[in-house]
């Protein structure tokens, strides 16, 4: 799913942002669902805008399969935007005067907006109203999460949720060479236990544990620091990792736990199980932010097929084929991006939250909703 970056700034007032992007009368239909049509032309527009926000080659939205994928979408952002009421339309056209402003300021310290926006055959306003619309997805699915809802999810995943303090060793499968990424160890899961148990014993012997994670972790983020993680959130770790982080007795090292790069062993020195009332807005955040996945997600599966979208796009000539949304590397607006971690960030489904993978220390390396909630970058 699409991601739209909107920032905190002040609003140009001679824009005139809208749910719908201007001068695209006439054009060839390339899409038709119940009660709309796409054309070309304001498809174009909405192609080279996520383009443009995202730091993509235009060219890669051109790959056949690519293209399909960015309509569907786009169609999806225009039901729900207009699913918006006013007083969130309102608020979506503020956001995206305040992120334009923003956005402009980073392109005016790299080279000339007109002919940036030039390179993608963009107008200002075509810009500002494509943040326009994703921020009224976002406020309107944001408007469909209830209280209710927000208390069941947390007491259901409460180890997602929870912050720990715990110190890990982890025994990889497969050591990775950390500037060129070759393999350079490889273990098998027995030959991988046996030195994880090897660690237990040290420790529980009185060994250091900054010493033997010198000497034994993979986990290159803390094998200097003693293997410590601090107010760090569950559902950020593989799950055997984050069962054992809940349920391990507090200061003591526990049985070697196998997750998919290989064996943690695991000291829970503090977790912080709360009620919901008394969890933190951080929290919160992140929680409202897997609940909107999962309207998200609801709406794809369950209401998109009765719309019964119909894709005619023409073949491209010579294009590639392409096989989901997969960024180039960033052009201008793509540092902007990756420094803006506004409200309407990620309204995706839950796969799409996920799919960064996991780094070598067995943590969830996503932007999911257990990003560490004690910042407030996380809870954007």
């Amino acid at each position: 799913m699409l991601t739209i970056s909107l920032l905190s700034a002040c609003g140009k007032d001679e824009l005139n942002p809208s749910l719908a992007f201007e001068d695209v009368e006439g054009g060839e239909v390339v899409a038709t669902y119940k009660d709309g049509t796409v054309t070309d032309l304001e498809f174009n527009k909405f192609k080279s805008a996520l383009a443009f926000t995202q730091g993509m080659d235009p060219t890669i939205l051109d790959m056949e399969g690519y293209r399909e994928y960015i309509l569907e979408q786009y169609v999806v952002y225009k039901v729900l935007s207009g699913r918006a009421n006013q007083e969130q339309q309102d608020a979506a056209k503020e956001d995206a005067l305040a992120s334009w402003a923003s956005l402009e300021e980073y392109l005016k310290s790299v080279g000339d907006v007109k002919d940036q926006l030039k390179t993608y055959n963009l107008t200002i306003n075509d810009v500002a109203s494509f943040l326009m619309m994703g921020s009224a997805v976002t406020k309107y699915i944001d408007s469909q999460i209830t209280d209710e809802m927000m208390k069941t999810e947390y007491d259901e995943n409460k180890a997602d949720y929870t912050l720990y303090d715990i110190r890990q060793i982890v025994v990889n499968l497969a050591v990775q060479d950390p500037t060129t990424g070759e393999v350079t160890v490889t273990r098998t899961e027995e030959e991988a236990l046996a030195r994880a148990q090897e660690v237990k014993e040290k420790l529980e012997a009185g060994g250091s544990w900054d010493e033997l994670a010198k000497q034994y972790s993979d986990d290159t983020t803390t094998k200097e620091t003693g293997g410590v993680y601090t107010d760090y959130m569950g559902g950020r770790w593989y799950e055997p990792v984050k069962e054992a982080a809940f349920t391990q007795e507090l200061n003591k090292v526990g049985e070697p736990v196998l997750s998919a790069v290989g064996y943690h062993v695991i000291q829970v020195e503090g977790r912080d199980i709360l009620e919901y009332e008394s969890i933190a807005d951080t929290t919160k955040d992140m929680i409202r932010y897997v609940l909107s996945n999962q309207v998200m997600d609801n709406f794809m599966k369950d209401e998109l097929p009765g719309y019964e979208l119909n894709i005619t796009l023409p073949p491209v000539e010579g294009a590639e084929q392409g096989e989901g949304a997969e960024s180039g590397d960033g052009g201008a607006a793509n540092e902007q991006n990756g420094e803006a971690d506004g409200a309407a960030n990620d309204t995706a489904t839950d796969d799409a939250a996920n799919d960064a993978g996991t780094d070598a220390s067995g943590n969830a390396a996503n932007d999911s909703a257990t990003n560490e909630t004690k910042t407030d970058e996380a809870a954007q």
